[in-house]
């Protein structure tokens, strides 16, 4: 078979355990690479890489002050140079056949949640792209998820500044198609691509814990 990610041969050594297993969308020296983690001070909340100065997390900080706190935050992957380019060519060259190398990095246990709540993309950003990225993801690993948030929000959180997603309104609206289904005491997870400040996945369970669920965790394919 051909690593989905540098398309060279992924060849496997074939054996009992490995005759009847889904094929890899990975070769082992890409997984390596993709894996990897920079080196460094990590907050131990949102695993952002941190200042040696710093005796704790700006972000979170910003964060806390802010919004009302969610339960876990699980990043699949550090923003390395390997995942940099593979975010660039998933959702902006438009290579969708890598959703299948991140499907691959998911292990979360769906049944510890009530719901999983992709971020949405408006529609607009949708026609232009042709696929949500994060959905793409989900679906590719076998998670059942529920669009429970809506958006219209056109930029990409990349063409604003730091302040300016900081400062930002919320851009999520309850999808009105699940004004009948029952949130209170029940467990969510958002799902995001990549988690930067925090802001988009904060405002996004703003929304949720409005509803009186008993938690509200986080996983991010990629923490920048």
């Amino acid at each position: 078979m051909r690593c989905l990610y540098c398309h060279g041969r992924a060849d496997v050594e074939m054996n009992l355990l490995t005759l009847f297993a889904v094929p890899r969308s990975l070769c082992g020296e890409c997984e390596i690479k993709i894996r990897e983690w920079r080196r460094g001070k990590r907050c131990g909340r949102c695993h952002r890489l941190m200042d040696d100065r710093e005796a704790e997390c700006r972000d979170c900080l910003f964060i806390s002050s802010r919004f009302r706190p969610v339960g876990k935050i699980m990043c699949m992957l550090d923003y390395n140079e390997e995942v940099k380019m593979l975010m660039h060519r998933y959702k902006f060259v438009r290579d969708v056949a890598l959703a299948e190398v991140l499907s691959y990095f998911i292990t979360f246990r769906q049944t510890e949640y009530d719901h999983v709540v992709p971020i949405p993309v408006s529609e607009q950003r949708f026609q232009r792209r042709g696929f949500n990225q994060v959905t793409e993801v989900l679906d590719r690993a076998g998670v059942v998820h529920s669009d429970m948030l809506e958006t219209e929000k056109i930029k990409h959180q990349s063409e604003l500044s730091k302040l300016e997603r900081m400062n930002s309104s919320n851009p999520f609206t309850f999808n009105r198609a699940y004004e009948d289904v029952r949130l209170q005491g029940t467990r969510i997870l958002v799902v995001d691509d990549i988690y930067t400040t925090g802001i988009t996945v904060h405002h996004a369970a703003e929304v949720l814990l409005h509803h009186e669920t008993e938690v509200v965790d986080v996983l991010t394919f990629s923490k920048a």
